[in-house]
């Protein structure tokens, strides 16, 4: 290659990381449109001191996901969040994470979940109890308080009202610090004087506090019995800093996924009358919580709903794999050290895998057939293996996928059969980049009441 060619490489690099930078500070939507646009899935792009291959084929996702699983290893994202969140199950490798992993699988058995639901609905029906007719809410605080209520009882064991609005403030100023773990020179940035870094390292402790305080109350029996504590305790090689950064990194996961798939799905609800007329009829044909069995048997359009939400705004918006060895994908030999990007947010609105991709449509998780009623059925859509990710795939695949789905669909049903949300300046705008999809701003709704 000829020192112009090299040059012209240097220039368009050097080009496209700056492109890269400033649409990450502003919106991940914005940077995935950018990196499209830089063909980083054609040909490996060099962000800094990494090789970056942009996987968007299902196909291909899947293979690497699965059957490349051990082929390769958490990426650049996932090692800076050791930062937040010290070494939990999101960010451990190896035979850490897999004894982890297990130790942790009774908490999230399908019978503890559906044990679970009694104090989902209950969390729901306290946030409901407490909005009056034509009243204002700030709705992320609100379901943010609820979702940390509802995982704290079922997990922890813990009543986390009292410090809710404190503790869901810390949370949301930890997840704005992964924007600055993320930038370069981000270990030192955290260590820093600017105001972003004091306050995320203010809430990391905070948070800290929050944690220790459980557990601390669980062994002196101050707690009721909480399955992850408990199951925590019988790993005796668990130092107080892995019991620690275990729970710290299960109650940000258990909150937040189910507070910000809340929050998208009201605000599409609001902008959908005909799906909220059908949604309210399924609520009133079922004016009690479904009993334990399949929930979305019981509740199949509501939990259409919330597989539409989690197409539209997935919780992990983008994550990466490290090639540890080389991998073939689509007939290529991905090199070693190559840092494979995935993202969730563009293989659910891809139209090669999705009829009206951008469109919020929870009828085509729907199986309809004369005569019946209409079912839940997840391969409905006809997408392929890897085209809907909202919670990963193979071994690393998100330990709490049925928490979060049973946390969504019970507490929208709950609030929906009491009240009906006006969300303000719906559609939403996704916000700045953060680990999760969040909105931009405060999110501000009006409750009408259905019933009195």
């Amino acid at each position: 290659m000829s020192v112009p060619d090299l040059l012209g490489r240097s220039a368009r690099s050097l080009q496209v990381n700056v492109a890269l930078m400033r649409a990450f500070r502003r919106s991940p939507l914005e940077f995935l449109d950018v990196l499209v646009a830089s063909g980083a899935g054609t040909i490996p792009l060099r962000m800094g001191p990494e090789r970056v291959l942009l996987v968007d084929d299902a196909t291909q996702v899947w293979e690497l996901l699965t059957s490349h699983a051990r082929r390769t290893g958490k990426g650049r994202g996932l090692v800076r969040a050791r930062l937040l969140l010290g070494d939990g199950l999101l960010t451990s490798e190896g035979e850490q994470h897999l004894r982890h992993r297990r130790a942790l699988q009774p908490a999230f058995h399908p019978q503890r979940i559906a044990d679970y639901r009694a104090h989902f609905a209950r969390a729901a029906r306290g946030a409901a109890d407490r909005w009056s007719d034509g009243g204002a809410i700030d709705l992320v605080a609100e379901v943010s308080a609820m979702t940390l209520d509802g995982a704290g009882a079922a997990l922890f064991g813990s009543d986390l009202r009292g410090p809710a609005p404190q503790t869901t403030r810390a949370l949301t100023d930890l997840l704005a610090g992964f924007r600055l773990a993320m930038a370069p020179g981000g270990p030192t940035l955290l260590r820093s004087g600017l105001p972003v870094a004091v306050r995320v390292r203010s809430a990391k402790a905070e948070l800290e506090n929050v944690v220790d305080d459980l557990i601390r109350g669980r062994w002196a029996g101050k707690l009721a019995p909480g399955p992850v504590l408990d199951l925590l305790a019988s790993q005796p090689e668990l130092s107080d800093g892995q019991v620690r950064d275990e729970v710290m990194t299960l109650l940000l996961a258990a909150h937040e996924t189910t507070a910000m798939a809340l929050t998208w799905a009201l605000a599409a609800i609001d902008q959908a009358p005909a799906v909220r007329a059908d949604l309210e009829a399924e609520w009133d044909a079922k004016p009690e919580a479904p009993s334990p069995g399949a929930l979305a048997d019981a509740l199949p359009l509501t939990t259409a709903v919330v597989a539409e939400t989690l197409r539209l705004w997935p919780p992990s918006w983008m994550f990466s794999r490290r090639v540890l060895e080389p991998v073939v994908l689509g007939g290529r030999t991905v090199q070693v050290g190559t840092m494979c990007l995935v993202s969730p947010a563009l293989l659910h609105r891809d139209p090669r895998w999705w009829a009206e991709p951008e469109r919020f449509r929870p009828d085509r998780w729907l199986r309809r057939v004369p005569g019946e009623a209409d079912r839940f059925d997840p391969k409905s859509p006809g997408q392929p293996r890897g085209a809907y990710l909202p919670f990963g795939a193979g071994p690393r695949m998100c330990i709490g996928e049925q928490f979060a789905w049973s946390e969504a669909a019970t507490m929208l049903a709950e609030l929906g059969r009491r009240w009906r949300l006006h969300v303000h300046h719906a559609p939403l705008a996704v916000g700045r980049s953060s680990m999760t999809l969040r909105p931009k701003g405060p999110v501000q709704a009006t409750t009408w009441q259905r019933t009195s």
